[in-house]
């Protein structure tokens, strides 16, 4: 994280992302912390470019699909408990 006078930098990996999700952080709770946290320019901005009605995030699109692409493969592959058998004899394998 760097600070200068009202602007603050932060690097968001996948890495820091998955230990948040590890301590019980959601991906909503993320995008909400972030969208919340912005800089007040940067929604006033987003939201004179938008058209009425709409609800823009000041939050950049591709920031907003890989958090929520990141939570999504913590369910993509799930580990199975397996026996593998080996026979000994070929009569074995038969009976």
């Amino acid at each position: 994280i760097r600070r200068l006078p009202n602007v603050v930098f932060l690097m968001m990996t996948r890495d820091s992302v998955k230990a948040a999700f590890h301590l019980g952080i959601q991906a909503r709770q993320i995008l909400r912390f972030l969208e919340k946290h912005a800089h007040p320019k940067l929604r006033v901005n987003n939201a004179t470019g938008a058209l009425p009605g709409t609800v823009v995030s000041p939050i950049p699109s591709n920031v907003i699909d890989q958090v929520w692409l990141w939570d999504r493969e913590r369910g993509r592959v799930q580990m199975t408990l397996v026996f593998q058998h080996q026979c000994l004899m070929e009569g074995e394998f038969e009976a």
